[in-house]
C-alpha cells in the first residue's frame, strides 16, 4: 500500500515524528493531514468503560490538544472543527467551550454516554448528520477524525517525536491511575505506578472491556496505541467470555442461538441503516460444518465493537466475535464490500427508532460486572524511567519500520532506530530513553544507562 502521493509540510513532519492513531490500530496519521476535507472532528468520546485517558490529557493539556486540531483543520483546508466529548464530563465541556471562543470554526458537540459514541461512524453522524457511503471512511463524506491523544502529538511533532504513551491502568488495583510512560515499558511497571494488583491472580484487558484483547504476560510492552489496561481476577466471567476460542463460540452459537435478532436490533451501525446483521451470521453456523468457513456478507460492515457479544444476547453468546472471524475469512478470499452480494448501492437510512436503543455506558458496566471499579483514575504526568524499553518496530497499520540500529549501539530519547521507505505506508520508530541497545528483533531494545 502506498502512502500518500503529495505531502505537505505538516504531513512531513508527522511522518518524520512517527504520529499514528493513538486509539485503535495506528493508522499513520500524515495520510489523513494530505487529504482535504471540510470538517475536523475530534474523538474525545471514550466510550470504553472505565478508562479516562483521553479525559486526563485532554483536562490537562487542553490548549496543545486543540493547537493540534487547528494544525489539522489547516492542513486539510477545514472550516469547521467539531470537538466530541460526552456532556456528563462537566468539567472538561465547562474548559472547552470557553476554550473554543478564541479558535475560529471549532464547536463542542456534547454526546450522550452511550456505547460506542466513539464509531467513526456514530461519531460523524452526531456531529455532521452525514452518513458514511457503507464500506467507507469518514474522509469519503470529507471528515477526517483523530482522537485526542493523536492530535496531541501532533501539536508536539515539530518538537519531539512520539516517544511516551498514554492510557488508563484500573480495574483490581490499588490506585487506579492514567499514565505516561516511554514507549516500550513493560505493563508490569505500569501496574507498580498503580500500586499492585489487589488479588493473587490476576490478567487484564488490554485495550478496554469490549474491544481489549485478554492480557496474561505483564512484561510486554505498552505501544504507541495502548489505550488502558483493566486488571481483574483470573475468575471473572468477562474474561473466560473474551478469551474463548473460535470454536467454543461457534460451536454454542450453533447448538444455543434462537434467533431472537436482539444482537441486530441493538447494533449500532445496523441503527443507522447499514446492512449488518449478526443474527443472520449466527444463523450461517447452522450451515457451516466445523471445518468450514463462515463465509457471510452480512458480517462485513461489522465494526467489531462487541456490544451484541456482551450486551445484547440475552444467553451470552458471541456474536460479535462470530462476525470478526466471518470477516477474516471473507477477506481470505478477498470479498469486501465492494463486491459483496449485498452491496446493492442503496445509501443507509437512519433507523426511525434508534435514540431510544441505544446502550447507557452505565448499564453496560453493571452487565459487564465491572460496576465495582468504576472510579476516578487521575493522570500521573511525572517521568517515569525504565530501566529497559523493547519497541516494537511494528505499531502502525502498514509496513513494519526496518532497524537502523546494532546492537551496542548507544541511543538517546527521540533518536530514530527503525524507518520505512518514503513510498511505503508507515513509520520511524524512535528511542524512547537514553541507553544502550542490547537486541533487535521484531522490537529494538535499549537498556537505561547504569541499570
Amino acid at each position: 500500500m502506498s502512502a500518500a502521493p503529495a505531502l505537505n509540510d505538516f504531513a512531513r513532519t508527522l511522518r518524520r515524528a512517527g504520529v499514528v492513531g493513538a486509539g485503535g490500530a495506528g493508522f499513520p496519521a500524515y495520510v489523513k493531514a494530505a487529504s482535504r476535507a471540510d470538517t475536523v472532528i475530534v474523538n474525545a468520546a471514550e466510550c470504553e468503560p472505565l478508562l479516562h485517558k483521553d479525559l486526563e490529557l485532554f483536562l490537562r493539556h487542553t490548549d496543545e490538544v486543540l493547537d493540534g486540531l487547528d494544525a489539522l483543520m489547516a492542513s486539510v483546508g477545514a472550516k469547521r472543527g467539531v470537538v466530541g466529548v460526552k456532556g456528563k464530563h462537566k468539567a472538561l465541556v465547562a474548559k472547552l467551550e470557553e476554550a473554543v471562543l478564541r479558535r475560529p470554526g471549532v464547536e463542542v458537540k456534547r454526546l450522550k454516554d452511550v456505547y460506542p459514541a466513539g464509531d467513526e461512524y456514530c461519531l460523524v453522524y452526531e456531529a455532521t448528520g452525514r452518513l458514511i457511503p457503507p464500506g467507507g471512511i469518514p474522509i469519503a463524506v470529507g471528515v477526517v477524525v483523530n482522537n485526542v491523544e493523536t492530535l496531541y502529538n501532533m501539536s508536539r511533532a515539530a518538537r519531539e517525536p512520539v516517544v511516551d504513551t498514554y492510557f488508563t491502568v484500573t480495574g483490581a488495583v490499588k490506585k487506579p491511575v492514567t499514565v505516561k510512560v516511554p514507549v516500550g515499558t513493560p505493563y508490569s511497571e505500569a501496574l507498580r505506578l498503580a500500586g499492585g494488583a489487589t488479588v493473587r491472580e490476576y490478567a487484564a484487558l488490554d485495550g478496554g472491556a469490549m474491544m481489549g484483547k485478554v492480557l496474561t504476560d505483564f512484561s510486554k510492552p505498552a505501544t504507541k496505541t495502548s489505550g488502558g489496561l483493566i486488571v481483574l481476577p483470573t475468575s471473572h466471567p468477562l474474561l473466560a467470555r473474551k478469551g474463548a476460542p473460535r470454536a467454543v463460540d461457534e460451536r454454542v452459537g450453533k447448538s444455543v442461538c434462537d434467533q431472537c435478532s436482539l444482537c441486530t436490533e441493538l447494533c449500532p451501525r445496523y441503527l443507522l441503516g447499514y446492512k449488518i446483521e449478526p443474527h443472520k451470521v449466527m444463523r450461517g453456523l447452522l450451515f457451516s460444518k466445523p471445518d468450514r468457513k463462515t463465509w457471510n456478507e452480512y458480517a462485513l460492515l461489522c465494526c467489531e465493537c462487541q456490544l451484541c457479544t456482551l450486551y445484547s444476547c440475552p444467553e451470552n453468546l458471541a456474536p460479535g466475535k462470530v462476525c470478526q472471524s466471518a470477516k477474516k475469512d471473507l477477506a481470505e478470499v478477498k470479498l469486501s464490500w465492494k463486491d459483496a452480494a449485498l452491496n446493492t448501492g442503496a445509501p443507509p437510512k437512519v433507523h426511525p427508532v434508534r435514540e431510544y436503543r441505544l446502550a447507557p455506558i452505565a448499564q453496560l458496566t453493571q452487565r459487564l460486572g465491572l460496576a465495582d471499579y468504576d472510579v476516578d483514575a487521575h493522570l500521573i504526568d511525572d517521568a517515569v524511567r525504565p530501566a529497559r524499553v523493547r519497541i516494537p518496530l511494528k505499531q502502525h497499520v502498514g509496513v513494519p519500520a526496518t532497524a537502523t540500529v546494532q546492537v551496542g549501539r548507544r541511543v538517546r530519547r527521540g533518536e530514530v532506530l527503525g524507518d520505512v521507505p518514503e513510498d511505503a505506508l508507515g513509520v520511524p520508530v524512535h528511542a524512547s530513553i537514553d541507553g544502550t541497545v542490547t537486541a533487535v528483533d521484531e522490537a529494538v531494545e535499549i537498556t537505561a544507562e547504569g541499570a
